[in-house]
């Protein structure tokens, strides 16, 4: 079973990175007050406001904030390495791009802190789109299922940005054995054309097809 070592890898990651927090919140019982989950509980709908027309009044306080912020993105780093990192073991052969990999890390903190900051201000959602718009940011992607790797980095961000952690760890732990397990199988590969997983894991983009020795130059 050529995936059992990057199953292994994955598996104890999050085995260690969860008894991690769960030290920390029995050595500091108060760092539970801190932690991004359950936020989309809280999340106002607007509904209420719509009903009645008065306003509901949002507590904000900056420290807290600030430490929930600085959590969230410690947890955004640690939830998507190992989708980075599965990335970069099943990547197709042509190689990875550095800036791609990169991406997919910080994606997440920047979009966490947008909605953090748009969130409960319909002004400041206007504002961002009209900044976006001016910006005309455009990603070219080499790949479809590269899409898929944006979209997870953008749902984690999403996730970090309502305090709702609970929902990137299933997604990304759910996506990432789903393509170990469809690197095993090598599914797909009979009917296509073009690979896009690697015959060995964490290939560094050399060619893994099947060729023989180069013919040598012929003298005439």
């Amino acid at each position: 079973m050529k995936s059992a070592k990057p199953l292994l890898q994955i598996t104890a990651y999050y085995i260690t990175v969860s008894l991690l927090f769960y030290g920390l919140a029995k050595i500091f019982p108060a760092l539970a007050d801190y932690l991004p989950f359950g936020g989309n509980e809280l999340s106002p709908t607007g509904a209420n406001e719509f009903l009645t027309g008065t306003l509901t009044t949002l507590s904000w306080e900056p420290t807290t904030k600030a430490i929930k912020l600085a959590i969230t993105t410690i947890g955004v780093v640690l939830i998507m390495e190992p989708v980075a990192w599965i990335y970069m073991g099943a990547r197709r052969r042509q190689g990875r791009d550095q800036a791609f990999l990169l991406t997919l890390l910080l994606l997440p903190v920047v979009v966490g802190g947008i909605v953090m900051i748009v969130q409960n201000s319909l002004a400041l959602a206007f504002s961002l789109a009209g900044i976006v718009a001016g910006v005309r940011f455009r990603l070219t992607l080499d790949d479809t299922l590269d899409a898929c790797y944006i979209f997870i980095a953008i749902a984690v961000g999403l996730a970090a940005g309502i305090e709702a952690l609970e929902i990137a760890v299933v997604i990304t732990v759910f996506f990432n054995y789903f393509i170990l397990i469809f690197w095993e199988l090598e599914y797909g590969e009979e009917v296509s054309t073009k690979r896009w997983f690697t015959r060995e894991w964490m290939n560094r983009g050399q060619t893994d097809d099947k060729q023989g020795p180069p013919a040598p130059d012929n003298p005439n």
